[in-house]
């Protein structure tokens, strides 16, 4: 049995049964935390954690070839709590009434572009069983994971330009 796999598992169950309880109003993440709702800091806290910690990965594991395991494992966890933390935040997003909806916009984007991240970041870390094939390997799966990361980058900038009215 895979443990690091199982415990991806539990992360992504976890961040849905959060997700839910929050859509549900089982959980409020609206309360405010200093000038801004808790789901914002969430956030911000997991935004960052992957636009900071995605290079120094790249960075590290060359500095320090013994530790590439335990920075593999910072990155894919860290990762995964990132991604809880972001999805916090959107669930609060679209749990909110009607007359008080967001502008979805890049928002939605993003979200997207994290939910591919890690969809590709597993299959990379764990394996393409079932889905290797003429036209899919861990080759491409990998490019695609890196371009996604791209995408990322370039839509949060915009994301948080456009929230504070710079755009």
């Amino acid at each position: 049995m895979n443990v690091r796999l199982l415990l991806a598992f539990c992360l992504l169950v976890i961040t849905a049964i959060v997700m839910a309880a929050i859509m549900l109003d089982l959980i409020s993440v609206g309360l405010l935390v200093g000038p801004y709702r808790f789901s914002h800091w969430t956030t911000w806290i997991g935004s960052t954690f992957v636009a900071v910690y995605a290079p120094a990965y790249h960075v590290l594991k060359r500095i320090c070839p013994k530790r590439t395991k335990t920075l593999l494992d910072i990155h894919n966890f860290g990762f995964l709590l990132a991604f809880l933390l972001v999805s916090i935040h959107f669930a609060g997003q679209m749990s909110r009434p009607p007359q008080a909806f967001p502008d979805l916009g890049e928002g939605i984007a993003l979200y997207v572009t994290m939910v591919l991240l890690v969809a590709t970041g597993m299959v990379q870390r764990f394996g393409t069983q079932g889905l290797k094939g003429r036209f899919y390997s861990l080759r491409t799966n990998r490019a695609v994971h890196v371009s996604l990361l791209s995408a990322f980058y370039i839509v949060i900038v915009v994301h948080a330009l456009g929230n504070l009215g710079f755009l």
